[in-house]
């Protein structure tokens, strides 16, 4: 994930805004330990607004993110807009929240590799169907569906055929005592 691309050097920069854009793929990804995202084409545009004591990043994400479909298991390329907020700060690091990061004093550089793949990942609903979203675009796999429709059906049927050696004995009592 070559960090230096990801590390912004704040120490030298006059108060301002300053913008950064970052291009999110496959390989921002893969040395990411346990992703569920493993193909992604996003653009990062990144405000950063540099005070006299505080910093305040926005970010502005879109792109597509290569998912399974929660219903059909068919891959998609499904597409992502989000814009998030960040507030960097001097002081103690372990004051650091989701939405404010606390660097220790005298650091001129934090690295925002981690926000960015946490903002790109929630910006990925976690209900996972495409074709809910846009169904002339996104098709479901008919043939994955229609078989675990009959895998459904076929474990219904399984289960009413099967007897239950407790209910028997329950069954008996009832139709005994009638």
């Amino acid at each position: 994930m070559g960090k230096s691309q990801y590390i912004i050097q704040f120490g030298g920069l006059p108060v301002g805004v300053h913008d950064y854009r970052f291009e999110i793929g496959e390989a921002f990804f893969k040395n990411i330990e346990n992703s569920e995202v493993q193909n992604a084409r996003v653009q990062i545009d990144a405000a950063l607004t540099k005070q006299n004591n505080l910093l305040q990043m926005h970010f502005d994400i879109s792109g597509t993110v290569g998912i399974d479909c929660d219903r059909c298991l068919k891959y998609f390329d499904f597409p992502i807009n989000a814009s998030e907020n960040l507030v960097i700060k001097h002081g103690d690091p372990n004051d650091s929240t989701d939405e404010i990061l606390v660097i220790p004093e005298g650091k001129e550089e934090f690295d925002v590799a981690h926000y960015l793949y946490e903002y790109v990942t929630l910006a990925l609903s976690a209900r996972r169907v495409p074709c809910e979203l846009d169904k002339e675009k996104f098709k479901c796999d008919n043939v994955v569906l229609d078989k675990l429709n009959n895998l459904i059906i076929d474990k219904e049927k399984e289960e009413d055929h099967q007897n239950n050696p407790m209910w028997e004995q329950l069954n008996k009592i009832k139709f005994n005592k009638n």
